[in-house]
Parts: C-alpha cells; structure tokens; sequence
C-alpha cells in the first residue's frame, strides 16, 4: 500500500509571525534581517512578507540591495524565541492528527497521514481541518500551504506549487505528469551547483533529466546520481525520519557587526565559535571525524574547505586549532571577513581515546566539569579569557540550540 505524505510549510513564516504580533505591520512591505541589537544594514533578509515579494525582495538578499528594491521596506531584527514558540504550536496541532511526523526546518513539516486519512480524499479533509487548527492556534496571518503525495519529494514539490495557502494533492498516477511540470530548481536536494553542471550537459528540465542514462548520471554525480535518476520520475522515501534522531552535522555561523581584518581577532571569535560547536557535540554525546571551514570576504566573496581527520574530536580548542589550520592558508585580509562558519560531520558515537600524556588527562577532566557546569546553568555559563568579550547575538532561525541546556536547569 502506498503511504499517503503530507507536506505542510508556513507562507513567509517570520515575516507573518510578526506581521501578527504587530497589527501596524499587516498589509506592509516588511522583512526579518539580522539579529536583535545588531546592526541590520549588514545582514541577509531572512524572510521577506507577501508585500515585498511583490516588489523583488528575496530570501538571502542583502538589506541594502532589499532597501534599493523597495524603499519603503520595514526591517526588523529576528526574535528566535517569538518564532519557537509559533513552531511549538504548529507541531502540536501535526501531531494530533498525523501517524508520524518529521519536523523538516522551523517552518514546515512532513506528516505521515497513511492510517489517519485512509485515502486522498480523507487526507484533503485531514488537511482542512490542520488549517483551521493552525488558524486557531497561530492566527489567520500565519497561513500554510499543504502538498498531499505518495513521497516526500512530490509532497514538498506539491506545496511549492500553489503559494500563499495552497492546497495541492498529487495521486500516486499523477506523480510522473506533475514532477514532468516543475522546474529543476523546485527540488529539494538539488541545488545550484548541481543545477549547473547539469546544465553543462544539456539537462534544464525534467524531460531532459529522464532522457540522461541512469548510468551516466551515477558516473557524474556518484550516489547524488542516483537521486537524481529517481527525482526524474517521482521516486522518493516515503519514510520519515524520527525527529530524535542524531544530527548528520552541527555548526555555527555568524555574521560580525564589522569586517574582520587582524589575525588575533579572527582566532578569537573561531576559538569562541568552536566551544559552542563542542558544547552541542558533546550534548550528542558523539565525537566528529569530518571538520569543515567557510569564510565570506566584505566583498561577498568566499573561501571554504573541510578535511577528514584521522583522531575523533570534541573540545573547541582541537576543533579550532584544525580549523585554524585548515583555513589560514587560503585567508585575504584584505577583503576582511564578514562571517565564519564552522560546522562537524561524520559522527560516532564512542569516547575519546584517554591521553597517555597527564596534560590532556587533565584537559579531558576539565572539559568534563565544564560540561557540567554548563548543563546546569547554560551555555554563557564559562567563558575562556581569550574569549571573555565576544558576544553572539541571537541567530533568526527559530532553533533553540543556544537554550538547550537552560531547558534542562534544576
């Protein structure tokens, strides 16, 4: 039996939450940028409303390109904990009526309807009856627009389709017809590197994708190739991912209030951006084995690189001594940094080798109490004095990683 997937995303969902939480902004051209107290001039629109997406303003847009598109834009500093608390809602009210759910981002969800709806036109009715939940729980102004597909893919292409509050169901024998509609760039997992290199041998659009042997596209893109070759045709998981499950990476990026320019002030925020991604890696109780490092220049542009390391790590100061390492190399201060990222992949689940030397025993029983410490009180509960000054503004994602370890206070 084929499972029946409902994907259900929120229209312009920071820019609504607070268009709601402030009726003065309804009807207006308004976008979410940047940081509470920081300054906004430097940042990326998060999210733009209705309003001024007529007039051209787009996600990952800079506010001052926004600002020259739409003079009259209002722009607002993001509020992560306003937006938790709208996601909180919004799953409660998935979870009342779904046999499982996979919280996709802080903004939308798949939900396995299969047993509940019984059939499409039951998971239409099921669809109804989530938006007028959602209406009550998180206000007329926050609307969502629901696919209803066999996949997670059609399900998420389905919702695309029809923006603002769409309603779009996809039967299992209308898959192939549907996905042959849609632009390449409409799929989630196809992005625009791969977009261009498909481009590079004639594949635009999913005609074309289809026409391209399922073996010559495994030997371009290797397991992505696969993928691809399935998307083509509407072949996808209908399975979803356990929302417990452990992350396949944890990173932290942020951009700085003003350009980086001396190697001592670029050390020291890594070094403080490295604890963080430590803390929430050892939280996981996992070690990491893949680092990687990006960088954006004031000019925009970029430099990034990752390697595989031979010794597991999970402290900041070895993460940012391979970071540093890593990334110096290909550093051009002249053009001064604008943001650092820094994120670890390839997990495991194991202990760190205990040190034959009694200087990293020692290590290893500090960070030990640290993390104590910060399970207790937070994460701002210990500082290195090489770090004491710097300061992380709140991120606009809505996720609460930096609250994680508050919720567990005693």
């Amino acid at each position: 039996m084929n499972k029946i997937i409902m994907h259900i995303d929120f229209n312009s969902y920071f820019a609504s939450v607070e268009q709601q939480a402030n009726p003065h902004l309804r009807g207006k051209a308004i976008a979410v940028a940047g940081k509470a107290g920081g300054d906004i001039t430097r940042s990326v629109v998060t999210t733009a409303s209705r309003e001024a997406k007529a007039r051209g303003v787009k996600t990952a847009m800079a506010t001052w390109q926004a600002k020259k598109l739409c003079p009259e834009l209002i722009i607002i500093p993001g509020d992560p904990q306003k937006y938790a608390e709208v996601t909180a809602r919004f799953l409660i009210v998935c979870n009342k009526y779904a046999d499982a759910v996979e919280q996709f981002s802080t903004d939308e969800v798949f939900i396995d309807v299969t047993t509940a709806a019984d059939n499409y036109f039951g998971a239409s009715m099921l669809a109804l009856m989530i938006r007028r939940d959602l209406k009550a729980a998180c206000s007329s102004v926050c609307t969502v627009s629901i696919g209803i597909a066999p996949n997670k893919l059609v399900a998420k292409l389905a919702s695309e389709s029809v923006k603002p509050n769409g309603l779009t169901v996809v039967r299992p024998h209308e898959v192939a017809d549907f996905v042959k509609s849609r632009p390449l760039a409409d799929f989630c997992g196809l992005g625009h590197s791969t977009e261009k290199r498909l481009a590079e041998i004639g594949v635009t659009s999913v005609e074309t994708l289809r026409a391209v042997p399922r073996a010559k596209l495994i030997n371009l893109f290797q397991s992505h190739g696969t993928w691809l070759a399935d998307a083509a045709h509407g072949l996808a998981t209908d399975i979803l991912e356990d929302d417990n499950a452990a992350p396949k990476s944890i990173g932290h990026s942020y951009t700085f209030p003003h350009d980086l320019h001396t190697l001592p002030e670029i050390k020291k925020n890594l070094l403080a951006m490295c604890d963080r991604v430590a803390w929430r890696l050892r939280q996981q109780k996992m070690v990491a084995l893949r680092l990687a490092v990006y960088v954006r220049y004031g000019n925009f542009g970029s430099d990034g690189c990752s390697k595989l390391l031979n010794t597991p790590i999970s402290d900041g100061l070895t993460i940012s001594q391979n970071a540093w390492a890593l990334l110096s190399p290909h550093l051009n201060l002249t053009r001064g940094i604008r943001l650092i990222s820094i994120s670890v992949s390839e997990f495991r689940t194991i202990k760190l080798p205990t040190s034959l030397f009694r200087k990293d025993q020692k290590m290893q029983r500090v960070v030990n109490a640290l993390d104590t410490v910060q399970t207790k009180f937070g994460t701002n509960a210990w500082h290195r004095a090489s770090t004491v000054h710097t300061k992380f503004l709140e991120r606009t994602s809505g996720w609460h990683y930096d609250h994680l370890a508050m919720a567990n206070k005693s």
